[in-house]
């Protein structure tokens, strides 16, 4: 029998990519800078946003910038074990781990949500365009997810039935004589 990955499990591997390479890079960068990634326009306007909505000194701002980039460290860091996942789902010929991805994909919904709505208190175009883009790709791979975790479990019997009808198979007279 030949195994075929689902879409849903593909296109979160193909986000996963993404998030890996361009989040991980963001937050290494910020948080070996010397300025706390102030130099990036997204982490500055992010925590200087955080700042003033905080009323916090300059320690405070340094600490925002540090926790913003630490969780885009961390939601990188959960995709790329996604991707480890994924790879070995593929090898051995089963799917992936659900309880991985989802958390995964609440966590980079919730760092991003974080991280658009600075964006959307400047009104820069090129942030929230990008913040956009991110949300509208993690939006996607969940509605897809979900539509598939619904066929899957609309179409399938429940697991106890294959055993309950063999049960039945051995008990019945019918079973005996064949």
């Amino acid at each position: 029998m030949r195994f075929c990955p689902r879409l849903g499990t593909v296109n979160a591997a193909l986000i996963s990519l993404y998030f890996v390479q361009v989040w991980s890079v963001d937050a290494i960068r910020a948080l070996r800078s010397p300025f706390y990634g102030f130099e990036d326009h997204l982490q500055g306007a992010a925590a200087a946003y955080f700042r003033t909505l905080f009323d916090l000194h300059l320690d405070g701002l340094l600490r925002v910038s540090i926790a913003l980039a630490s969780m885009k460290l961390v939601v990188a860091v959960g995709f790329l074990a996604y991707l480890i996942d994924f790879a070995r789902a593929l090898v051995i010929r089963r799917e992936p781990n659900r309880e991985t991805l989802d958390v995964v994909l609440a966590l980079a919904s919730v760092a991003i949500v974080l991280l658009a709505w600075p964006a959307l208190a400047t009104g820069d175009g090129g942030l929230i365009r990008l913040h956009a883009t991110e949300f509208l790709m993690l939006s996607g791979a969940m509605i897809v997810l979900l539509i598939e975790r619904e066929e899957g479990a609309s179409s399938a019997e429940p697991a106890h039935e294959p055993r309950r009808r063999a049960a039945e198979a051995r008990a019945s007279p019918m079973g005996r004589a064949a």
